[in-house]
């Protein structure tokens, strides 16, 4: 059985001889076999619903959140329907998979803070991922700590002000760290018209966190994205 995500069509075009080949995708598409919808993301993870060939829809709960995540649970929850395992079992299954440090790591802290830890590294697709699974945090306000992305060549400022304006959609407050997309961020900020109260720049994350303990209390939800060295100046 091979297993193509409709996102990426292209994979469409390799053949395996003697093999059906089963579409999945997140959302609804032309000619899907599988694919979710209703993904909710709360401090405690994911829920979605999975639709299926033979016209059942299952219900699945994960400490996972992200968009990749679920995109990523989808074939291997296939795989074991087909092999014969009963939906109880993988229910069970998907709800004890661990979260992976540092990749939309969901924490709470004794204060009643929820912290989503996506520090490891930063791209335009992942830190989108990661500002809807922000905008999904419900009650409280949405804080985004980071200072922005790098390596992106002569897109650098282009994608760290389009991630700018992405923030003032997602998040209440914004914390920018360090000078090295501060300009480019803020640029972006400001086209979306987020309000100049509610952004923040500072030279460092020993700053982002003094000045979290200031305004973050109770039911908010931070976002660390990106963790780059303070040597980004």
């Amino acid at each position: 059985v091979v297993y193509v995500n409709n996102d990426f069509p292209y994979c469409a075009s390799r053949k395996v001889d003697n093999a059906a080949c089963i579409r999945y995708s997140v959302g609804q598409q032309e000619n899907s076999d599988f694919w979710a919808d209703n993904i909710s993301y709360s401090a405690e993870g994911t829920t979605f619903n999975l639709h299926c060939p033979d016209g059942k829809s299952i219900e699945f709960a994960t400490c996972l959140v992200g968009e990749f995540n679920i995109s990523n649970l989808i074939p291997a929850i296939a795989v074991a329907l087909r092999l014969g395992m009963t939906a109880d079992k993988v229910k069970f299954a998907v709800a004890r998979i661990e979260q992976v440090e540092h990749r939309l790591n969901l924490k709470r802290t004794p204060a009643g803070i929820n912290i989503i830890d996506d520090a490891f590294n930063s791209n335009p697709d992942g830190s989108r991922m990661a500002l809807d699974v922000l905008s999904r945090m419900d009650p409280g306000r949405r804080i985004i700590v980071t200072p922005g992305m790098i390596e992106l060549g002569e897109k650098q400022w282009d994608y760290n002000k389009q991630f700018g304006e992405r923030i003032a959609k997602a998040a209440d407050v914004a914390i920018i760290v360090g000078r090295y997309n501060r300009d480019a961020i803020l640029s972006g900020l400001k086209d979306a018209n987020m309000p100049e109260q509610d952004v923040h720049a500072v030279d460092s994350f020993t700053q982002a966190q003094e000045l979290l303990m200031k305004i973050a209390g109770k039911g908010d939800t931070v976002l660390y994205e990106n963790d780059l060295p303070d040597t980004f100046k």
